[in-house]
């Protein structure tokens, strides 16, 4: 076997003619459980929209059945729309944000920190304004016949 003198090994000998030589580029390719769990997500506060969604539109059609309950029926099925229409927005508006993240091959994270405390707090807020609305209307039903005759 022919041993090359020390300080001439083939990297050496490419770097004294044409400079350094830099490693390959590696192809970052991105796995699909990324873009699906992506779309896992989107999914489910989709579904979580169009439940709440429905929710407000059966208390709407019940709540024509009774002319007294009406107002109350109404306030809590808007409140319920406004909150899913809320989470609409949000997901389309996440849903797009990672996917593009993703398409760039950002390092960023990922996690949305305030996004899901925040609608966390306009369910609390929509869920306090229809048990708050149900009560009044219960005090209110009960005061009405508690008059008497």
């Amino acid at each position: 076997m022919s041993q090359q003198p020390s300080g001439t090994g083939a990297g050496e000998a490419c770097e004294t003619c044409c400079g350094p030589v830099e490693p390959p580029n590696k192809i970052s390719l991105i796995e699909p459980k990324v873009f699906l769990a992506n779309e896992r997500t989107f999914l489910n506060w989709m579904s979580m929209s169009v439940t709440l969604g429905s929710i407000a539109t059966a208390l709407t059609a019940f709540g024509k059945a009774d002319a007294r309950q009406a107002g109350a029926i109404q306030f809590m099925s808007a409140v319920l729309i406004i909150t899913a229409i809320c989470f609409n927005v949000y997901a389309v508006n996440t849903f797009f944000w990672r996917r593009r993240s993703i398409r760039r091959r950002d390092e960023s994270n990922f996690d949305d920190i305030y996004g899901p405390y925040s609608l966390s707090f306009v369910m609390l807020i929509a869920l306090s304004c229809v048990f708050v609305s149900l009560i009044l209307f219960r005090l209110r039903v009960l005061l009405f016949f508690s008059r008497g005759p």
